[in-house]
């Protein structure tokens, strides 16, 4: 088993070899540098040759075959059926040589974990209900396609001009619809028995944790304290103590899921 894991782990690294700069994919699309490597696709910053825009262009990790390549077509499949400002639009796929792509609207901008942990912004709590308000409406929109994000976290919330864009579908899926059994394997150590099953209510959790990390980055620890809880730890406005509580499941959740949400960080706003 060993040795089977050495080889994989071998030929992952002939064949997941980021393209270089200048390399043309597709006859169309210019490499200008790789955006990132996930564990099921490599994603790179291109220019449109017919266009001269600026694309993000993920690749299938050829390592890990099928799977990545059903990930792949299934994101296309969700992005084909929102149309939404704050969602990158989808632009084209193609295979070439049994490798298969994905193009979509490029957002240039930084992440919320870029802006936090990189450049140490500081968000008070009314910033924070207004970005976590904003970032519901592209969420909002999802759960009305019918489908869930499935990954609703700092890194893939982009700030660009002010205003929050979502990116990563690549764990996008129908409501209802279960995780396939190669990513439940993979996520067994925390998957909880009620997020097999495609629900709204994950990525409501999802904004839960994200207004906590926009929370925490203006918390000062106390000298000669221990850590506690956030409910120790934060001091906030009451209202927004309870919605915190209530999208963490420490409370009762929002029947009416996003557009119930919604209403409440409205008038939460107005308190603030």
């Amino acid at each position: 088993m060993e040795l089977r894991r050495v080889w994989q782990r071998w030929i992952g690294l002939w064949t997941d070899r980021p393209g270089r700069q200048g390399t043309i994919l597709g006859s169309r699309y210019v490499i200008r540098e790789l955006l990132g490597m996930g564990s099921y696709g490599l994603t790179y910053l291109c220019t449109d040759m017919q266009t001269g825009e600026e694309v993000a262009l993920k690749e299938a990790k050829p390592s890990k075959g099928k799977l990545a390549v059903q990930l792949l077509h299934r994101e296309s499949d969700v992005l084909q059926h929102l149309q939404h400002p704050a969602i990158p639009e989808l632009l084209h796929t193609f295979t070439v040589r049994r490798r298969h792509y994905m193009v979509t609207e490029y957002v240039r901008g930084q992440t919320l974990e870029q802006l936090i942990f990189e450049q140490g912004q500081q968000y008070t709590e009314r910033e924070c209900v207004e970005l976590a308000l904003q970032l519901l409406a592209p969420v909002a929109h999802v759960h009305e396609q019918g489908y869930i994000h499935g990954d609703v976290r700092i890194p893939n919330v982009i700030l660009r001009e002010g205003q929050v864009h979502l990116i990563d579908f690549g764990l996008a899926r129908r409501l209802g619809e279960p995780l396939l059994p190669e990513l439940k394997r993979r996520l067994k150590d925390v998957l909880e028995p009620e997020d097999e099953q495609a629900v709204p209510d994950q990525d409501l959790q999802d904004i839960g944790h994200f207004l906590l990390f926009l929370l925490y980055s203006s918390y000062e620890p106390q000298k000669g304290h221990e850590p506690a809880s956030w409910q120790e730890e934060l001091r906030l406005t009451p209202a927004l103590h309870e919605m915190l509580e209530r999208l963490l499941g420490l409370r009762p959740a929002y029947e009416d899921g996003a557009a119930e949400l919604q209403r409440e960080m409205n008038r939460l706003r107005l308190l603030l």
